[in-house]
């Protein structure tokens, strides 16, 4: 038998450990590495986007989880800031359905099926005021942005063009998160 629950967190894992990529995100590819028939999705979840949505809320609950096993040990902002790109680093395919997969989130809305998202949002942005932002809601966003860009930089393969190759694209980015998180978090 069929199970939701399941089949989600198997796309999870897949995503996360690139045995699945961007390029599987279709009804077709996700319903064959599910081992079931297109229709079961839609029954299941409405769409695809039915389905990602909630393997983007666990991603979203595993970053912040991790973001907040940080904060916990007594990480300031740049370890925040270090942690949320070693995340997106190390399940690049995950990190796109959570940041750059195209859902109608107007629709998702409509149905109820963003107050998963709206809570995680929520907390990053209690972890952004407890390690001491002067305007967390907008800190929220300016961290969230300039780790995202960086993110898409590194991952897109643009991350090298300020350091002259590709050997130091890493290197280059944990700096500038480094430098964006003094900035969030000035006593960093």
């Amino acid at each position: 038998m069929f199970q939701p629950d399941a089949a989600v967190v198997r796309v999870y894992e897949a995503l996360s450990d690139g045995r699945l990529s961007r390029d599987d995100l279709s009804a077709r590819k996700l319903s064959a590495f599910l081992g079931q028939s297109t229709m079961v999705v839609y029954h299941h979840f409405d769409s695809v986007d039915g389905l990602l949505i909630r393997v983007d809320g666990l991603g979203w609950m595993a970053l912040l989880q991790r973001l907040e096993a940080v904060v916990n040990e007594g990480g300031k902002g740049e370890a925040l800031s270090l942690a949320y790109l070693d995340f997106a680093f190390a399940r690049p395919h995950l990190y796109h359905v959570m940041t750059a997969h195209p859902f109608d989130r107007d629709e998702l809305r409509e149905k109820g099926r963003l107050r998963k998202a709206e809570e995680l949002w929520r907390a990053f942005g209690g972890l952004v005021a407890r390690l001491g932002a002067r305007e967390p809601e907008v800190d929220t966003r300016v961290l969230f942005a300039g780790l995202h860009g960086l993110v898409s930089l590194h991952v897109g393969g643009r991350g090298e063009v300020a350091r002259g190759g590709a050997h130091r694209a890493r290197e280059a980015t944990v700096e500038a998160a480094i430098r964006l998180a003094g900035v969030v978090f000035p006593t960093s």
